[in-house]
């Protein structure tokens, strides 16, 4: 409370008499009012009588020298204890054990209405799928195989995997794990769904360890108190926001108080305002972390101490990303795990294709420069080093080895700027192979560099000004190394030797990248160029993508544990999993056996969902297509009266679609809003969620992960089929190599969006509503009937849209 008040004046935020107030009572809390208002007046009252006595200091303010975040942590987490789990590598590498699994029976048994999961729920259900689900996952674990898993909605995916896990995990004394694509299911299973099975486990046995569970996410999620410590100590500044002077004090109060209050909570749910407080000011990266030498590190940290904590629990909870990042770095960042349920696995292969690809980013490249060779001596590195390392008692020579170092590292680093804004500057010539650089596209533009590119004059040009970089870059490397090895024992210079050390790790990986984008091109990628028109703006980007990650994973992932399960609501095409596990790397190596379940919905779609397709609508490529559907969305909505979704998958087509549709509804008192630029994501969900009549256009962020139960979404339009972009550059060199990339790779990866999007509008048993499908091409292809087969609903209709619209005026008077 001390230190909060003294983080700003009354003036500059009015808040802080009253933590001024508290800190001045802590020893009298019975006498401190229960009314709010009179409470703010009497600290109000008290600072001001205060204040007139000059000179005399309160107790509290006399406290401030006694504050320690070190002191904060220790109070909080003494009773904690967090002893890692054995591996389940040591358990199946040792003769005299083996793995214990639950029986097939006590699986079923637990799904029955008397069991472990029918006592969860007080109206529960059998689900014959859950527990065939349930029973398949445990088959999987005990045999070694990995597993692919459709389950529609309403099976209950989550418990079916979570029960053979937590078993597991209990009966050999070792840590699971489950990897999650959005945040908001990783909080539902960390926070409900394991909190309740642990409860009815304690039941079902009270002399039982209780079942224990721990989310984790990547460095930037948590506070780094070596950091806020620093910002502490700086005190609270004046920020101007919206031409506003505000304090950062509320952010700081509120983030000493998380401090003080949590074990090792990650701050995504913390309130803060970034504005006032940037993230990257109170978090830290694995690279810029000082592990060992950090004053926090241990049980006190709270990447570190989540990490132990997550050693030490039954299930581990994290996301795709953290998985796949994990996989990419070979290991480190995760505990050892070797049984996986992977969750919402329909996107576990872009997202293991992001961790696994190298990049050439020209904004990284150039702050990178701006650290290295900045004027401004609070930004430069080395001449932060030479202000910040205190040299007590060393020797002459030694002395100026060190300055010999930094001024080494001050040249190395003027020349790598040189070279780096030299080939940042060269990307912009790539522009000439935009085919659409004379029309009004958008603002950046995304290229596949194929061979026609790689042996143009231009691209030589920023191949001979890259390995200038790269040269450059490594004579940087050997400066920073060597001025890391002196400061070893330097004492309090660990935060400045981390810092070049982690800038030394970057730039290897630059100089990798640029071996391998440039120098040394790898046939296992693609190789993409993302630019900017704008002349005055940095937004290029080279990038390596792996063409089949499925390679990577059977390297990393399935090497390195006994059984994953992937699981999702649509991961099948017209009932085959040739896409996913393809993809995946699934049976294509002595890691990877693959057996597959599909289960359908235990929900009635053919009774709930009614499947429109737009027979007489133009196809999207001809003249009359947008006048034509901007008709056909007016009359829908008037007829559905409110409460639809409509997924776009180009912005311009609608904006087009929302300036003609959104006047037109207004005149019915009918309410449309759409995703247009800046506006939040999240308030759309809430305000579509609090409107039951409210109708929305969005994009892609609305296709999957939107869940609107009951009357707020009665029907979803899908205007056009979300086929990629025929210049995508993975998708053109994949048609390179395999003359049915389309329909291997294109063709199943759209229909698996329109399943999503499909998925949107039942979410309950009693859900009703209509998916409208306004692609011509569903009926005009022979593509169609894929799309049509791979439905939740088979109760489809072909039908002018005339007797679309009559049919759900219809349904919305009856």
């Amino acid at each position: 409370m001390a230190k909060i008040a003294s983080l700003a004046t009354p003036e500059q935020w009015e808040t802080q008499v009253v933590f001024q107030y508290f800190a001045d009572h802590s020893g009298d809390a019975a006498d401190i009012a229960s009314d709010e208002a009179a409470l703010v007046e009497d600290a109000a009252r008290d600072i001001v009588s205060r204040e007139t006595n000059e000179g005399q200091l309160s107790w509290a303010t006399s406290q401030l020298d006694l504050f320690s975040l070190q002191s904060i942590r220790r109070d909080r987490l003494r009773k904690i204890e967090n002893r890692p789990k054995v591996d389940a590598d040591v358990i199946a590498s040792d003769p005299m054990r083996s793995m214990e699994y639950p029986p097939a029976e006590e699986i079923a048994k637990a799904f029955s209405q008397e069991g472990l999961v029918g006592n969860l729920y007080k109206n529960y259900e059998p689900r014959v799928e859950q527990r065939d689900m349930s029973t398949s996952v445990r088959d999987a674990f005990a045999s070694g195989d990995n597993l692919v898993v459709e389950a529609g909605t309403g099976v209950g995916k989550s418990m079916a995997y979570l029960v053979p896990l937590a078993l597991t995990a209990q009966r050999n004394g070792i840590t699971v794990g489950v990897a999650t694509k959005t945040n908001a299911l990783l909080d539902q299973l960390v926070f409900k769904e394991v909190p309740a099975l642990a409860k009815a486990l304690r039941a079902s046995d009270p002399d039982a360890k209780p079942l224990t569970c721990a989310p984790l996410k990547g460095f930037s999620h948590y506070p780094c108190l070596r950091k806020i410590r620093s910002v502490v100590d700086d005190g609270a500044a004046m920020k101007e926001i919206q031409g506003k002077e505000l304090s950062q004090a509320p952010a700081m109060a509120a983030l000493l108080s998380f401090i003080e209050q949590t074990e090792y909570d990650d701050i995504d749910g913390l309130k803060l305002d970034y504005r006032l407080l940037p993230r990257k000011v109170i978090t830290t990266s694995s690279q810029e972390c000082l592990r060992r030498k950090c004053p926090f590190f241990g049980n006190l940290c709270f990447v570190h101490g989540a990490r132990k904590r997550a050693e030490a629990a039954d299930i581990l909870v994290t996301n795709h990303s953290l998985l796949f990042c994990d996989m990419a770095a070979d290991g480190g960042l995760l505990p050892p795990v070797r049984y996986w349920a992977v969750d919402e696995a329909h996107g576990a292969e872009s997202e293991a294709r992001r961790a696994f690809s190298i990049e050439l980013d020209a904004g990284n490249i150039l702050r990178e420069a701006r650290r290295v060779a900045a004027d401004d001596a609070r930004r430069n590195v080395f001449a932060r080093a030479e202000r910040r390392v205190v040299l007590n008692g060393a020797k002459e020579e030694s002395e100026t080895l060190f300055y010999t170092l930094t001024q080494k590292g001050k040249s190395a680093g003027e020349a790598y700027r040189q070279t780096a804004e030299a080939f940042c500057a060269s990307l912009k010539g790539l522009l000439f192979f935009d085919t659409n650089r004379h029309g009004r596209g958008y603002e950046i533009v995304e290229l596949w560099v194929n061979s026609d590119i790689r042996s143009s004059a231009t691209f030589g040009d920023i191949v001979d000004k890259g390995v200038a970089m790269r040269e450059s870059a490594e004579k940087l490397i050997a400066a920073c190394q060597n001025l890391v090895a002196y400061l070893e024992d330097i004492e309090n210079a660990a935060a400045i030797q981390r810092e070049i050390a982690a800038m030394a790790i970057d730039l290897k990986e630059q100089v990798n990248a640029v071996q391998v984008i440039l120098e040394d091109p790898n046939e296992s990628y693609a190789y993409a160029a993302t630019l900017c028109r704008k002349k005055d703006r940095v937004g290029e980007k080279l990038q390596g993508m792996p063409v089949n990650v499925g390679g990577k994973l059977n390297d990393t992932l399935y090497a390195s544990t006994h059984s994953v399960v992937f699981a999702s609501a649509t991961l099948s095409v017209n009932g085959s999993f040739d896409g996913f596990t393809n993809a995946m790397g699934l049976g294509q190596g002595e890691f990877s056996p693959v057996k597959t379940c599909q289960l359908d919905s235990s929900y009635d779609f053919d009774k709930n969902m009614t499947v429109y397709v737009v027979a007489d609508m133009p196809e999207p490529n001809e003249p009359s297509y947008m006048a034509t559907l901007q008709k056909f969305l007016v009359e829908a909505h008037k007829a559905q009266q409110g409460s639809m979704l409509t997924l776009f998958t180009n912005r311009r087509e609608m904006e087009r679609c929302f300036d003609y549709v959104q006047p037109e509804l207004k005149s019915d008192d009918l309410r449309l809003v759409c995703q247009k630029w800046g506006v939040s994501v999240k308030g759309l969900r809430d305000d579509f969620l609090a409107d039951e009549h409210l109708s929305l256009f969005a994009l892609k962020s609305f296709w999957e992960g939107f869940d609107a139960p009951g009357a707020t979404l009665k029907g979803v339009v899908i205007p056009k089929l979300p086929f990629m972009k025929p210049t995508d550059p993975l998708s053109c060199e994949r048609a390179e190599r395999d003359d049915q990339a389309w329909r291997h790779y294109v063709l199943p990866a759209a229909v698996l969006e329109v399943k999503q999007a499909a998925g949107r509008l039942i979410r309950r048993a009693d859900d009703t509503g209509a998916l409208i499908l306004a692609d011509h091409r569903l009926v005009s292809k022979s593509y169609g009937k894929v799309f049509l087969n791979s439905l939740p609903s088979s109760n489809i209709k072909v039908l002018p849209a005339a007797q679309i619209v009559a049919e759900l005026a219809a349904t919305n008077r009856g």
